[in-house]
């Protein structure tokens, strides 16, 4: 699953921004993939915290990480999100979950949260607030 999913249309200046999805269910990851892809990003996939961790040092170029905050992690909910933060400080993040919402200062101040399925008008946003 670390393939990018199929093309979108390619932006003015010929590239699309990439992004990472991580989400354990391969339905919901393929699903949430597809939605960000038609938003105008390349997609790369990854199915757990490990397998993300090592995504993110392959592709220092990546613009918006979409995590499944659900995913099973000893340190806690948010864990995986805040590590990321630390990690590439100023990456857009998305923590989409089908659970309660967070409660506040749970995410990383820049992070945002989505109910799951992530919908295509927050995918959009995101691919917008990047430029272009």
């Amino acid at each position: 699953m670390d393939e990018p999913v199929s093309p979108s249309p390619v932006s003015r200046d010929g590239a699309r921004p990439l992004a990472l999805v991580v989400e354990g269910d391969a339905i919901q990851r393929i699903e949430t993939a597809d939605c960000v892809a038609e938003a105008g990003f390349e997609v790369i996939e990854a199915w757990n915290g490990p397998t993300a961790l090592r995504q993110i040092e392959r592709h220092p170029e990546l613009r918006l990480i979409v995590i499944d905050a659900d995913l099973s992690d000893p340190d806690g909910r948010f864990a995986l999100v805040h590590a990321i933060a630390r990690l590439r400080p100023g990456l857009a993040l998305v923590a989409v979950s089908s659970g309660p919402n967070p409660e506040p200062d749970a995410l990383p101040c820049d992070a945002r949260f989505s109910a799951k399925p992530l919908g295509a008008a927050l995918a959009r946003t995101m691919r917008e607030g990047l430029g272009g």
